[in-house]
């Protein structure tokens, strides 16, 4: 077969043109990886600077004086340590309540997904609060209720059982003592209240507050930390493409 001049004339236009286009497209491709490395050089920054914020941290611990003989500072160390090893948040929430049970307290944690705060993990309350249990205790926040204003305002709600009145069915599950001390802290991740902690003292005199609150801002490092590490896992799979 011999190809007219015209014929070649316009098989090297559409030759140009596919290789226009091509070269469009690979070059928006590189700088999309281009943008994916930068990415992640910040995540892995972000995650150097969250480790040297938490080792900071210990050292500024380590030079204080206990507060409180109940809670020695070893103690709350060792508990915060537990809590910066966890390697997911299902895990993190799990020790929080184990390491605050520690302390002396009947502690819960609190998942915040949309507009509810779902029971995630509960140490020291018995077998009545088992895994099923746990599942089935669920606190909206959408009605102005002491939960809400953790969640909202991100503060501290501290009393007795009273304070909890809005939520019956916390109480009704968790039945504090009627004399205990009830604590909810915030525990902050990603700039807003990722998960609300529950404290009573068990009948057993007063809650170690500030050894609670230091456990909640350790937990809410170690959740930005997961985060920042599950963001950069996720770049790095939107980079290599997906696994066949």
């Amino acid at each position: 077969m011999i190809l007219a001049a015209g014929d070649t004339n316009s098989l090297v236009l559409q030759i140009r043109e596919m290789r226009e286009l091509l070269g469009e497209k690979l070059r928006a491709q590189a700088m999309e990886l281009q943008r994916l490395e930068e990415r992640l050089e910040e995540l892995r920054a972000e995650h150097n600077q969250l480790k040297a914020e938490a080792r900071d941290q210990f050292e500024a611990l380590g030079n204080l004086e206990p507060s409180s003989p109940s809670t020695p500072l070893d103690e709350v160390l060792a508990a915060a340590r537990s809590l910066l090893a966890a390697a997911s948040p299902r895990q993190l929430f799990n020790l929080m309540a184990e390491e605050s049970h520690r302390l002396g307290v009947r502690a819960m944690v609190f998942e915040v997904r949309g507009e509810a705060a779902w029971a995630a993990a509960g140490h020291g309350f018995g077998t009545d609060v088992n895994e099923q249990a746990l599942r089935s205790l669920v606190v909206p926040l959408s009605v102005e209720t002491p939960f809400r204003e953790v969640f909202s305002l991100g503060v501290d709600v501290s009393g007795t059982p009273e304070v909890l009145s809005k939520n019956p069915n916390v109480l009704s599950r968790l039945r504090p003592d009627s004399l205990d001390s009830i604590l909810l802290l915030p525990i902050r991740a990603g700039g807003a209240v990722a998960a609300i902690f529950y404290a009573d003292s068990g009948g057993c005199g007063a809650l170690p507050e500030d050894a609670l609150k230091l456990l909640a801002e350790f937990a809410g490092t170690q959740l930005d930390r997961l985060m920042a590490l599950g963001g950069r896992a996720r770049a790095a799979t939107d980079c290599t493409g997906p696994s066949v």
